[in-house]
């Protein structure tokens, strides 16, 4: 990794290099572009709108409302504080949504999306791809492929808008065979929608979904 290139407290237009670039945008609302290369960037405060572009890049929105945009490449997003829009692009890539009420992408790959604290909406995209809305009430878009719903004890009222019975699979962590079948024999039909309910603060609401479908094989241990 290149040696730091720091920027102003303003609100900066960022451009890096086709080598590997590790730039710090500091506070302000600034506009940093990665272009080539395995890049590192971090947006400090304000509200930042930061793009990877090609290559295996790590992008940190840290504080403020953050546009993240990974680009081509295995890239590592992180959101931070604040209410941020992630998009993951090409590649297998991880997003981090953090504190706040965020909006996750993973777009094409197989990609892991974690939502953290807030009320997020997470959307996996092509490829098989792991979601877990983290603590709030989420919203969980797989997508196509196979993909995978995590939850536990504590997080909320989350809706999944596309479980696809035979092929996705949910992941309840904590919890033995014994419960997960207990929790099935007490799911409820909620208009066209399955609702399990985990506790009275934390249900998984899986749309367009009929209770005679949803067996043992729906969950993975």
């Amino acid at each position: 990794m290149a040696n730091p290139v720091r920027y102003t407290n303003g609100p900066d237009l960022i451009k890096g290099t086709s080598l590997d670039d590790w730039l710090l945008a500091l506070d302000g609302n600034d506009s940093v572009y990665g272009y080539n290369g395995n890049d590192e960037i971090e947006g400090g405060a304000g509200h930042d709108r930061i793009w990877g572009g090609n290559g295996n890049d790590d992008l940190e929105g840290n504080g403020g409302n953050d546009f993240l945009s990974g680009g081509a490449g295995n890239d590592e997003l992180e959101g931070g504080a604040g209410n941020d829009s992630m998009h993951g692009g090409a590649g297998n890539d991880e997003l981090d949504g953090g504190s706040g009420n965020d909006r996750l992408s993973g777009n094409i790959g197989r990609d892991d999306l974690d939502g953290g604290a807030g009320n997020d909406t997470l959307i996996g995209g092509p490829g098989n791809d792991t979601l877990e809305g983290g603590r709030g009430n989420d919203i969980l878009v797989g997508g196509t492929g196979a993909d995978e719903f995590e939850f536990e004890m504590g997080h909320g009222h989350d809706i999944v808008r596309d479980f696809q019975n035979g092929l996705d699979k949910i992941e309840i962590d904590d919890f033995s065979r014994a419960q997960v079948r207990n929790l099935i024999n007490n799911a409820t039909q909620d208009g066209g929608d399955v609702v399990l309910k985990l506790s009275a603060t934390t249900t998984i609401t899986l749309e367009d979904m009929r209770l005679g479908q949803l067996d043992m094989s729906d969950f993975t241990f």
